[in-house]
């Protein structure tokens, strides 16, 4: 008997024509069609594109670029993954069987009895036919992409003098970003670009001129093409992740702290290079057109509303309490948690600069203010030494490099003041985010908009 169940994954492929408006289908029993079909037995994130093509060039013997899914469902109970992912073809295999290229005619001659994969199949025909594209849609989902991605990538590893050994891969690619690797004789590089949402800086831009100020804890930039948000990076290894020793999360909040109090003496230089200006007196501007959105509050009772609407002037209150201490506006990573530092050549790097804004310090936090406490914590021990011993050591390792601003007693003040700003500052970037993606996409953020929310009633009544 099993007591519990494995992951399994139904993914679908809708492999689009190279040239033409077409789209493969398979040939099914009682000469019906469909779309062809891998599985794989474990759960990973929509994400994980190097699974994807790992199964699928095993069973089809084709090299694809997934550009997208265009359907994902995820069944947390019965542990099963669904979607339909859009594929460009890589090289055009010299023989497909079992199957045909359908337009949209032929598409509505036979038999296709998934009438929702149908109604998707029309829909990218008529994108491929007509030009039309979602305006939503990122560039890295589109396609064409890939090959002048690659093509920029070989021009400048042969500027530079580097030799690429084998074919470019896509490690991630999702509705916010896509990162390529990119083997060479002298180690891996990577290809990130980012999306150019309202309230995410030019990063390629401002990771370049970190790397000037903080050469030991930012990732080596080999180039950039400004005007395309293209950023290519030397290896600077894996990212260390949360189960780390309270010694070495100590150790990078105080360096973290050291990187911000070095910074305020370039805010005007970041600001004027694509830095966004997310200071205090630019987000008290922010809280009503955060709270008064009605979608923005969609998961939220009838009560937690109220409170929301009825915490604005305390909201207010607190950008002015928390703006009278001398503590300096400068540098914010913006999503700064373990996942986004890594350990290299004796240093540690902090990457993944696309949230980036010139803003109180202590909004950087985050992980120590909220996610400590709630989403890592699996029982009431671990919750109670994060609470009272890991979380107030890595705090004063991070506010102690602050004393030549404000004294202990005074940072300490700051701290609980920040504490809702700071979860009102992540609500608000997640807003922004939630509201310029594809419908389809905006799952992925459902519960983190949510969550800030209620740690702002909760941090702020």
């Amino acid at each position: 008997m099993k007591f519990f169940k494995v992951w399994q994954c139904h993914f679908y492929l809708l492999l689009l024509h190279p040239t033409q408006a077409m789209i493969w289908v398979k040939s099914h029993r009682n000469q019906d069609y469909c779309l062809p079909q891998i599985k794989i037995n474990q759960g990973i994130r929509p994400d994980n594109v190097t699974v994807i093509n790992q199964a699928i060039e095993q069973k089809f013997g084709i090299t694809v670029n997934i550009l997208h899914y265009a359907y994902f469902h995820r069944n947390q109970t019965e542990k099963v993954m669904e979607g339909v992912y859009v594929l460009e073809l890589d090289t055009f295999p010299e023989n497909m069987n079992n199957g045909m290229w359908c337009d949209r005619i032929t598409l509505n001659r036979i038999s296709f009895p998934n009438l929702e994969h149908k109604s998707l199949i029309q829909t990218y025909l008529m994108e491929r036919q007509t030009g039309k594209i979602p305006e939503l849609r990122p560039p890295w989902a589109q396609l064409g992409w890939y090959a002048q991605v690659s093509n920029w990538i070989k021009k400048e590893l042969s500027r530079l003098g580097y030799e690429q050994i084998a074919p470019i891969e896509c490690v991630k690619s999702w509705c916010l970003s896509c990162i390529l690797k990119v083997p060479t004789t002298v180690g891996f590089l990577y290809f990130k670009q980012a999306s150019t949402l309202p309230l995410f800086c030019h990063e390629p831009i401002i990771t370049k001129e970190l790397a000037t100020f903080f050469p030991n804890y930012i990732p080596k930039v080999i180039s950039i093409n400004p005007e395309q948000h293209w950023l290519l990076l030397e290896d600077f290894g894996q990212p260390i992740g949360n189960q780390v020793s309270l010694k070495i999360k100590q150790n990078i909040y105080g360096l973290l702290a050291k990187i911000q109090i070095q910074s305020v003496k370039y805010c005007d230089r970041l600001l004027a290079m694509g830095c966004l200006d997310r200071r205090l007196q630019c987000l008290e501007t922010q809280i009503e057109p955060l709270i008064e959105n009605a979608a923005t509050l969609t998961q939220l009772s009838a009560q937690e509303i109220t409170q929301l609407h009825n915490l604005v002037p305390v909201l207010k209150n607190l950008c002015l309490q928390l703006d009278s201490y001398n503590i300096p506006s400068t540098l914010v990573h913006g999503d700064l948690h373990l996942n986004n530092v890594a350990f290299n050549k004796g240093n540690y790097i902090f990457f993944d600069w696309t949230d980036s804004c010139i803003s109180h310090p202590f909004f950087d936090l985050f992980e120590l203010f909220f996610i400590s406490s709630s989403k890592f914590c699996l029982n009431q021990f671990k919750t109670f030494w994060n609470h009272y011993y890991s979380i107030p050591r890595i705090r004063n390792s991070y506010l102690s490099q602050w004393l030549e601003y404000e004294s202990k007693e005074r940072l300490l003040e700051a701290w609980a003041i920040a504490r809702p700003l700071c979860a009102l500052h992540h609500a608000i970037t997640y807003q922004y985010i939630i509201n310029i993606l594809e419908p389809k996409n905006k799952w992925e953020f459902s519960n983190v908009l949510p969550f800030f929310l209620r740690k702002i009633i909760q941090s702020a009544s």
